[in-house]
């Protein structure tokens, strides 16, 4: 626990009433200058806190390279463009997707672009790129890169880490929690509701009292900062989530909002700042509509199962693995099982596909798999 940062938050509470909105808590315990848990802790991989997709073997990477080469031939085989990645941890999966396109034949960016907000993850990824033997521009936002004519760019388990606001919805009001100082810790404190976030009526009133979740206030900020950093290409995102409508499911009671710490998954997100991960699911019908705000076309949502069982670079790795009996194809086959199977993450872990000034599309061999009506957005492909 870093007393620095509870003192900073403790004073911020004062500073306000004695009431904080959590997506300002949530933003301090993350990426708060040196205390924040993202830029003191080693967070990744077993001696962190969690595994991602890149920690478990190259399928994701393969299945990225695919995409992107495929996106790379929808904007027509331009000799000049750029692969751009936001929040990419430890780098892993950049380096593995770049190596990637060469076998596919796809030329190599004349940019690649990573954008991540925090210094210490800069410093690492800087390390395995001078490793690699790759030239990164690393930039701190998305606002601070040029914006490119043709643009690749793709995230993995980005969204879920952006501070999210909550709310409780008692006797048909609609409250927001935030957080307050008891004088021992911090605890959670209701407040009304001033702009309620865009949930379907209907939905809302088959929740029971006391129904609590939370919403994502920056992903529109996100989608608009994404479409102005290309002229146009194609966007990539990869997260656990759901649809709006199971996303705000009545039984859904507790909402999504857990912390990771040793590997293990918590509801309490209030104790020790900076020491734990905080992160809330995706809900991407509001990921949608934002991207059609602001000129980003969403044309394939999916599992990440599918996505991941029908790409060809994936599928060319398995068939090699098959006829082989070491334990180490063994332990690779197990691997992709944990990626793909709905037990792992094969389900709750989604893909979307937008687009900016080029037709909403998917790859063919992604079309049966498609589920975007389910998100109910207004404009489906």
């Amino acid at each position: 626990m870093s007393d620095t940062l509870t003192n900073s938050i403790q004073k911020r509470i004062s500073q306000t009433g004695g009431w904080l909105p959590f997506d300002i808590f949530m933003r301090d315990a993350l990426y708060a200058p040196e205390f924040g848990y993202y830029e003191s802790a080693e967070v990744f991989g077993e001696p962190g806190d969690f595994v991602t997709g890149p920690d478990i073997g190259p399928w994701l990477a393969l299945a990225l390279s695919d995409l992107v080469h495929w996106g790379w031939q929808q904007m027509g085989c331009p000799a000049d463009w750029s692969l751009i990645e936001q929040g990419g941890g430890s780098g892993r999966l950049l380096c593995e997707l770049v190596n990637s396109l060469d076998r596919l034949g796809c030329p190599l960016p004349g940019r690649i672009i990573t954008v991540e907000t925090s210094e210490h993850m800069r410093r690492r990824q800087r390390i395995l790129y001078q490793h690699e033997g790759l030239d990164v521009l690393q930039v701190s936002s998305l606002s601070k890169m040029d914006t490119c004519e043709n643009g690749l760019y793709f995230c993995n388990e980005l969204p879920d880490a952006f501070p999210v606001r909550c709310f409780v919805r008692r006797q048909q009001l609609m409250l927001e929690r935030g957080v307050g100082w008891d004088g021992e810790g911090f605890v959670w404190r209701e407040r009304p509701l001033e702009e309620p976030p865009e949930i379907d009526p209907v939905t809302m009133q088959a929740w029971p009292d006391g129904y609590i979740s939370e919403w994502n206030p920056y992903l529109v900020s996100w989608q608009s900062d994404i479409a102005e950093c290309m002229q146009r290409g194609y966007a990539f995102c990869v997260d656990y989530g759901y649809a709006a409508s199971e996303y705000y499911r009545p039984d859904r009671r507790e909402g999504t909002l857990l912390a990771h710490l040793n590997h293990q998954a918590l509801e309490d997100v209030l104790t020790d700042p900076g020491s734990r991960d905080i992160t809330a699911h995706i809900d991407f019908t509001a990921l949608g509509k934002a991207g059609m705000r602001v000129g980003l076309d969403m044309g394939c949502w999916m599992t990440q199962g599918a996505w991941l069982a029908q790409s060809p670079s994936v599928h060319e790795l398995l068939q090699q693995l098959a006829v082989s009996t070491d334990t180490k194809s063994v332990e690779s086959i197990s691997s992709a099982k944990r990626m793909m199977m709905p037990q792992g993450m094969g389900e709750l872990f989604k893909l979307c596909v937008q687009s900016q000034n080029i037709p909403a599309k998917q790859p063919l061999f992604l079309t049966q798999f498609n589920r975007m009506q389910a998100l109910g957005l207004t404009h489906t492909p």
